[in-house]
């Protein structure tokens, strides 16, 4: 009878182990907002909105896509301590002394660069969204729109650049001016799916790929910028390999 009660309580030791490391789960990003703010009234208006990983010593896959974004976003102005306040001071100060010398007029000028961060694939991907406005008086701002992809479990970024280049490229060309020239019509100023080129801004969905068009890359300004999703399906179907 002691054998028997010993090889339950094992047997129950064993399930709760068990059940306890087949509920744990992967850690996920934890995400905060820096925020910096550089204003004179009537001269100029700069402000920063970046997404940083909190909790980067939970995971070498997270610190490294945390330096990597924070490089890709800063640019010569990235700092080796990840400095974010002193990197965004020294953007702020070359955008300002750049606004002084080309702003004539004295007109008001901004510059505001924010990001946004999203998981998607189940939470097994995240990704960056980010936004840089600039106008130095003009009657338009310039807007710079890009998108950064990273894998939670390898830290590696995604290289959309191959859908531009192998065997597939006509077929994706024709399947994304079809849609385009669905949605929009004659707002668009596409002539062939040849004469149309893909996008740098390309970003994962949860159920396909999204390619964004600028304002003025494929049209007047009335329709602005234009998004074009394609699903996993629907981009296999053109012979392109699905590297996600």
């Amino acid at each position: 009878m002691r054998f028997l009660r010993n090889y339950i309580t094992i047997a129950l030791a064993l399930c709760i182990v068990s059940c306890n490391q087949h509920e744990q789960k992967e850690p996920l990003p934890e995400f905060n907002t820096f925020e910096y703010e550089l204003i004179e009234e009537a001269r100029y208006n700069i402000t920063i909105s970046y997404e940083r990983i909190a909790n980067t010593s939970e995971s070498e896959a997270f610190a490294r896509i945390d330096s990597m974004n924070y490089h890709t976003t800063f640019g010569e102005y990235a700092l080796e301590n990840r400095d974010l306040k002193s990197s965004a001071e020294k953007l702020s100060q070359e955008t300002v002394a750049t606004m002084e010398e080309f702003n004539i007029g004295e007109m008001m000028c901004e510059m505001h660069l924010y990001q946004v961060a999203s998981l998607v694939r189940n939470n097994s991907v995240v990704c960056y969204d980010t936004v840089m406005e600039t106008n130095f008086g003009g009657v338009h701002p310039i807007v710079n729109h890009t998108y950064e992809c990273y894998d939670l479990a390898s830290g590696n970024a995604y290289d959309f650049g191959y859908l531009a280049d192998g065997e597939w490229v006509e077929a994706l060309q024709a399947l994304i001016y079809d849609k385009l020239i669905e949605e929009h019509g004659d707002s668009t100023l596409l002539i062939s799916p040849s004469t149309m080129h893909l996008p740098h801004a390309t970003y994962l969905t949860d159920t396909g790929i999204a390619f964004q068009f600028q304002p003025y890359e494929i049209g007047t300004a009335d329709i602005g910028s234009v998004t074009v999703e394609v699903s996993d399906e629907e981009l296999a179907a053109t012979g392109a390999p699905l590297v996600w």
